[in-house]
């Protein structure tokens, strides 16, 4: 009797057993690793997509063809564009993959707002794609074509560019997709996100005989952070903006600087374990922010002729290291707040979180507030290690020099 009541449960179990009602067979699918913006020649919209090509992907069956495709659909609506794609393309597009969005300069300008809710819906889109903005004259689909010898395919050479760049000197802004809804609904802080530059001649680069140029004739180069103030670009900062933009957010793991000595000589510095805090204080009723950062560094080149084994040298480095994080900072954050007037920096959060009442009072004008706040920096960084060696052989050779 019990084999009969368990030959039972195990029937009723299979039926209970959901099947992949969905699956798409490997031969029926493209993966799509790029999406481009644009505006349409005739409609509201182009958006391009990348699709890999895998079989140019592998050494073993790569034929030197083009290693993805890229094609385009224009229309006024985004979600049905994205199911009239079949119009270019054979198979059914698949974006759980997809690596790199661009947005044209030009849709940037005019607004982002209504590029990311159907994307924000759609369960197949992961949050790790990088979001950028290619610079004028090129268009966002001119970023999809760019080939490269290493990586054959445009978005994947960018995504593993930014993610190094970040990793190693904290020139990518490192925002996907959530950063910028949530930057958007907030009303202390605007969006920010990584801009390109094409260097070169785009037409030749294009092609797949770019893959076997020593010199590439055109590449994707990041160049900058694009600001945005109400879902529309505002203005863009250099790299070096995009570093300071990761200390306020505690997100710059590792970078270097230098600083000079007699004849514009330098002194180059990788720092790591950088920690930030941020805080905010009512003086007058007004907040002020201070930001305090705090690194360790190893020295790794001098064409200065100090001994490096002297603790003064070292503490006049450290001094005068920490004096250039500062003014960096400062230069940056007052550019902003003159010139552009948007709380990229996310102030207004962190005043929202100390005084959320205080806070709540000048919301809707935070941008006009955040132009006139207080900000205070101090830097505080320790140099740990000179290298393989303390003294350099140029204060040898300028030692020599002075006996003659």
């Amino acid at each position: 009797m019990k084999r009969i009541w368990l030959l039972l449960l195990l029937i009723l179990s299979t039926l209970l057993l959901s099947g992949c009602w969905d699956i798409k067979e490997v031969n029926e699918v493209s993966v799509v690793s790029g999406l481009a913006f644009d505006k349409g020649e005739e409609k509201q919209f182009r958006i391009t997509i990348e699709l890999l090509n895998p079989n140019e992907l592998s050494a073993q069956t790569s034929s030197g063809n083009t290693a993805s495709i890229v094609l385009g659909v224009e229309g006024d609506s985004i979600r049905d564009i994205s199911h009239r794609l079949n119009e270019a393309v054979s198979r059914k597009p698949i974006f759980s993959h997809m690596k790199t969005m661009f947005i044209s300069e030009e849709i940037a300008e005019e607004g982002i707002k209504v590029l990311f809710d159907a994307l924000d819906r759609d369960r197949e889109i992961r949050n790790d794609f990088n979001i950028i903005v290619v610079e004028k004259p090129h268009t966002a689909a001119d970023g999809l074509r760019i080939t490269y010898p290493l990586q054959k395919v445009s978005t994947l050479k960018l995504n593993t560019q930014a993610e190094n760049l970040y990793e190693e000197w904290g020139g990518d802004p490192n925002v996907r997709l959530k950063d910028v809804i949530d930057s958007l609904v907030s009303n202390g802080k605007e969006p920010v996100v990584a801009m390109v530059k094409i260097i070169g001649d785009d037409q030749k680069a294009s092609n797949a005989q770019n893959l076997q140029n020593t010199t590439p004739s055109g590449y994707l180069k990041i160049n900058g952070l694009a600001l945005f103030k109400d879902g529309k670009l505002i203005g863009k900062l250099p790299i070096s903006g995009t570093r300071n933009y990761l200390i306020t957010q505690n997100q710059l793991k590792r970078t270097s600087y230098f600083i000079t000595c007699e004849k514009e000589k330098t002194i180059d510095f990788f720092l790591k374990d950088i920690r930030v805090k941020s805080s905010v204080q009512m003086e007058d009723n007004k907040p002020s922010f201070k930001f305090t950062i705090i690194a360790e560094g190893d020295l790794q080149g001098t064409q200065c002729p100090q001994r490096l084994s002297s603790f003064v040298t070292t503490q006049e480095y450290e001094e005068r290291l920490s004096k250039k994080i500062e003014e960096d900072f400062l230069q940056t954050i007052k550019l902003v707040q003159e010139e552009y007037k948007s709380d990229v920096f996310g102030l207004g959060e962190i005043f929202y979180k100390s005084y959320p009442m205080q806070f709540k009072k000048v919301q809707h004008v935070w941008n006009e507030e955040f132009a006139s706040v207080e900000v205070d920096v101090k830097a505080s960084v320790q140099i740990r290690r000179n290298g393989f060696k303390n003294d350099s052989y140029i204060s040898e050779i300028e030692n020599k020099e002075v006996e003659k």
